[in-house]
């Protein structure tokens, strides 16, 4: 009895430790009870947290190596929003007077007292110069000085409510409460360039402590020291199942005669954001199955001798797991264009539409990039230049035109927007390609029969990576346009990847139809995916 006691202690020890020192980017590497039940800011004074809370008007002093609670003394304010440490005095920001404080620790006495100037203010850090806060009326993150409270410069604040700030050193870390989300924040643009998942579903006080990050949730009352060192940077979350039924409806109205019907259906498979349960169906059976130079397969159904008032039609079945699916990426960890593999230059190459050697692409490229030449940041000022200069469009003038147009006419569809982010990666060294989806377009029930489809560029040592730039021109704050660069939602099964010219799919997705006529034919196709949630 004592043997098997041990032994489901250790088990229970194992999948606690392991939980913790295991998992992706940002998973919690320790977890502590936080001092009250009301946490809010956070700061580090380069031994201990200190740390607010909004229902007992304290702010503790808390041990980091073992979450003890050293001393608290008492808010000067009634809304304890932030705190921030400069080496000398402990700042304090109140949001409902709106006073900054700064206190001697010593004495517990306010030394210095600043406006805010912001009726709705929010977390305080110290950068070694200055202090930053939020203001989320403005919706912007301001850079103030200690002497007398007032604004030197301002950047955008990541999201709707962001809630407390770090400083790395480098960057700034706001927490947003409303996606779950912590975001590494460039200082100068406001770009967001690094978003990582919160632990807890109430992300409050952010602070770095010198080496990691720390978060104190608001809602479950857990203070986590976060791991940003793991080498696992897809977070999957949040999985949907599906029953799907993706068809391809061939009609001859006449009165002339269809020789020949060939119809390409690309095969879904299981990749990061989806799991295909099950064994795929077919009907009818397909006459061969065929692949493309990308490596995309396809189910090719032949048809000959097609009479006037004949319909065929085409039936694939699936179930499929379809996750949010999160890239977590830290362009520090980013490899150098060197670093690419030369198996990937055929993502390089030219195509039908892309027009890379175009005046209008190579001009775009210089444009955007100037003398960039790490791959993280390339992506992200071609993702920015495509969002400030096209907007999007789903009926275009003349179908989908090749990128040069798109640029050129400043509108686009999704898959022109993916045209353009293709073209402008090679033109830059970067290997780029596109995934294809059907879209789950409601919570009930549907069919979809718009599609969309995105770019995904190789970033060396962390592989392909999603980039949604027609969603993001749609998106206001940083962090949700920031998230489009390594995010695919569980809304989307796909069925292709490629990077163009594809001998069965040319520029097409998901599927292509072509017929031979002899005589007057009227030709009705459609084309459609039926969803039906299981869950």
């Amino acid at each position: 009895m004592y043997k098997r006691g041990i032994l489901i202690f250790m088990i229970i020890f194992i999948f606690f430790v392991g939980d913790l020192i295991g998992g992706v980017v940002g998973k919690a590497s320790k977890v502590y009870k936080t001092p009250g039940d009301h946490p809010t800011g956070m700061t580090f004074d380069g031994n201990y947290i200190w740390i607010c809370d909004s229902s007992t008007y304290k702010i503790y002093k808390v041990n980091p190596l073992n979450g003890k609670v050293e001393k608290s003394i008492e808010a000067p304010g009634f809304d304890p929003r932030g705190v921030a440490w400069d080496g000398n005095l402990l700042w304090y920001i109140d949001g409902k007077e709106g006073w900054i404080y700064g206190i001697d620790l010593k004495t517990g006495i306010s030394e210095k007292i600043l406006e805010s100037n912001s009726s709705n203010p929010g977390g305080l850090v110290f950068d070694g110069n200055f202090l930053w806060m939020i203001d989320n009326n403005a919706k912007k993150i301001l850079m103030i000085n200690r002497k007398d409270g007032m604004m030197h410069r301002n950047i955008p604040c990541p999201c709707a409510d962001a809630k407390d700030l770090a400083f790395d050193g480098k960057y700034l870390w706001a927490s947003d409460h409303n996606r779950d989300m912590l975001y590494r924040i460039d200082t100068i643009s406001g770009d967001v360039i690094t978003f990582i998942a919160s632990n807890g579903p109430f992300p409050y006080g952010v602070c770095w402590d010198g080496k990691t990050l720390w978060n104190a949730d608001y809602q479950n009352n857990k203070i986590y020291r976060l791991d940003l060192k793991s080498k696992d940077y897809i977070k999957r979350k949040d999985p949907k199942v599906y029953e799907w039924e993706i068809v391809d409806e061939f009609r001859n109205y006449g009165p002339g005669e269809v020789k020949e019907v060939n119809v390409y259906m690309a095969v879904p498979k299981n990749m990061d954001n989806q799991e295909i349960m099950g064994k795929i169906k077919y009907e009818p059976e397909p006459t061969s199955f065929v692949t493309d130079r990308w490596g995309q397969k396809f189910a090719h159904f032949r048809f000959t001798n097609i009479y006037a008032g004949t319909l065929l039609k085409v039936k694939i079945r699936l179930k499929a797991k379809l996750f949010n699916t999160e890239y977590y990426i830290f362009p520090e960890k980013v490899g150098n264009l060197e670093d690419i593999p030369k198996n990937l230059s055929k993502y390089l190459v030219n195509g039908f539409k892309y027009d890379i050697k175009n005046p209008i692409i190579q001009n775009a490229v210089k444009k955007a990039l100037g003398n960039e030449n790490r791959p993280f940041f390339m992506v992200k000022k071609i993702f920015n230049y495509i969002i400030s200069n096209v907007s999007y469009k789903l009926k275009p003038l003349g179908g989908w035109n090749p990128a040069p147009t798109v640029l050129k006419r400043g509108t686009g569809s999704c898959s022109e927007y993916s045209f353009v982010f293709i073209a402008m990666c090679r033109a830059a060294s970067l290997p780029a390609r596109y995934a294809g989806s059907i879209v789950v377009r409601s919570k009930d029930k549907g069919i979809d029969d718009v599609w969309h489809r995105w770019g995904e560029v190789y970033l060396p040592n962390y592989g392909w990576i999603p980039v949604d730039a027609s969603a993001a021109g749609r998106k206001t704050f940083p962090g949700d346009k920031a998230r489009l660069i390594g995010t695919v939602s569980n809304r989307y099964l796909i069925t292709t990847k490629g990077g163009g010219d594809s001998k069965y799919l040319d520029s097409y997705y998901n599927f292509k139809t072509e017929w031979k006529t002899k005589g007057k034919c009227k030709i009705y196709t459609k084309q459609y995916g039926e969803f039906i949630p299981l869950d």
